[in-house]
């Protein structure tokens, strides 16, 4: 099994996805949805056992609930194109990463994590700042770029002190810059499920976003002030012409997707996974660096592919059990209970951050939540401001991510500094009430 090539079968799938969004073959639709059944399987054997178990489930349910409903067997295949998009767009980050990383914007961002007073607290702010700005481009992989960056840079002070930093710096702040970032998924979904635009959400998500990140760094002010570290000068002039590029482009990557967004029938995931590539490709070929680019992410990529066995059986079956889900009177039971509470708004807003954190303990992913969620509040968009909803949706969502024990960022940080991910959970559980209580308060303020 081991000798498969996973990226040669999940490239193959996506590619005749991306040649049907345009031919709309019912015969091709059939042998996509056929495939990925056979898909599903062959990657369940290399998944996680979590993964395995969790994906079993929800498959397994989501079957008979659709059984019980009066859905053929022979449909239900085809309900695994629902999130085929999703695994494209997970499939493509490498080539973001790579571009991001050969054009060196890693080494000058590196250089964000020095402290001209000695002091760790001096660069809590750096770090956040480095950790944001990586987060935003490369999602996932910033948290193991950061982390190796300050393993490395905090050598000689206390193991637990480095641990608590790292916990805190890299978990927190990728949790702020992801629920408002273009690249994660969440967001993507909470989009397409309110209809509200992207440029709607954005500046009120990017305002919770900064609060938080002011309370952040005040708060390591106190908790760091008393840990030395070693002074560092750094090159103003350099740093500082590498972060204006990154902003422009960045400014022109969220340009493109709203744009592509605006003038195609495709939906906010598959315009993203539709930008990256060619974007990317683009932006090499302005650092003369294209031949680079190509061999350097195409080796990413296979590498990346080769191990999303993960993801494939998590958002497969996932799309199993969101239709059968459909089927039964679970939606409607749900909905009658906040029928009942719909006059008030904030017992609904404190319910779905509540949803989450429960789930999240019992290694329930926030996407497989985020679907359950989204059946039972849909029909609340038409009485309560759908831009309220899906604030609290989307920052609730992430808000779980630095304290959730089963939570990909969690094993990643695990794995870096052999700590329990329990411990992870108890030092970063205060944050996510935190972050969870900034976006219903903003929630609130916008009905």
């Amino acid at each position: 099994m081991k000798i498969i090539p996973f990226y040669l079968i999940y490239g193959a799938l996506f590619l005749l996805y991306i040649i049907n969004v345009y031919i709309q073959s019912s015969a091709i639709e059939f042998i996509i949805s056929w495939s990925t059944l056979i898909i599903f399987i062959l990657s369940w054997r290399l998944a996680s056992k979590l993964f395995k178990i969790m994906s079993l489930l929800f498959a397994l349910s989501g079957v008979l609930m659709n059984l019980s409903g009066g859905v053929p067997f022979y449909e239900i295949p085809q309900q695994f194109m629902n999130n085929i998009p999703m695994l494209i767009f997970l499939s493509l980050l490498p080539w973001m990463a790579s571009a991001f990383s050969i054009g060196e914007y890693d080494r000058a961002l590196k250089n964000m994590n020095n402290t001209k007073d000695g002091k760790l607290s001096g660069m809590y702010g750096k770090s956040l700042a480095t950790t944001y700005s990586l987060t935003v481009f490369i999602n996932v992989s910033a948290i193991y770029i950061v982390q190796q960056i300050l393993i490395e840079k905090l050598k000689g002070i206390d193991e637990a002190v480095r641990n608590d930093y790292l916990i805190q710096v890299t978990l927190r702040t990728f949790a702020l810059a992801a629920f408002w970032s273009p690249m994660e998924i969440l967001f993507g979904i909470t989009i397409e499920a309110t209809g509200v635009s992207f440029l709607s959400y954005l500046p009120w998500l990017l305002l919770c976003s900064f609060l938080v990140a002011i309370i952040e760094v005040f708060n390591s002010k106190r908790k760091f002030a008393e840990i030395h570290i070693p002074a560092e000068q750094v090159n103003k002039k350099e740093l500082v012409q590498a972060l204006v590029k990154l902003f422009f482009v960045l400014s022109a990557f969220f340009a493109v997707i709203i744009t592509a967004n605006h003038y195609t029938t495709w939906n906010f995931i598959f315009t993203v996974a539709m930008v990256i590539f060619p974007f990317t490709l683009i932006w090499s070929l302005f650092m003369r660096r294209a031949v680079k680019f190509l061999k350097y992410g195409w080796e990413n990529w296979k590498n990346y592919n080769n191990g999303m066995q993960n993801f494939a059986v998590l958002f497969l079956s996932l799309a199993i059990f969101s239709q059968g889900f459909n089927q039964t009177s679970i939606p409607l039971f749900l909905q009658n209970i906040l029928g009942h509470i719909s006059d008030y708004t904030l017992l609904i807003f404190l319910f779905i951050p509540a949803v989450y954190f429960a789930m999240g303990m019992i290694g329930v992913h926030p996407i497989a939540t985020i679907a359950i969620l989204l059946e039972v509040l849909n029909p609340l968009f038409g009485t309560i401001n759908p831009l309220s909803i899906g604030i609290v949706l989307v920052v609730s969502a992430m808000a779980t991510t630095p304290s959730s024990p089963y939570g990909i960022n969690t094993t990643l940080t695990v794995q870096s500094i052999h700590v329990s991910p329990y411990y992870v959970t108890k030092k970063n559980f205060s944050f996510s009430l935190l972050v969870a209580g900034m976006g219903i308060l903003i929630a609130m303020l916008l009905l």
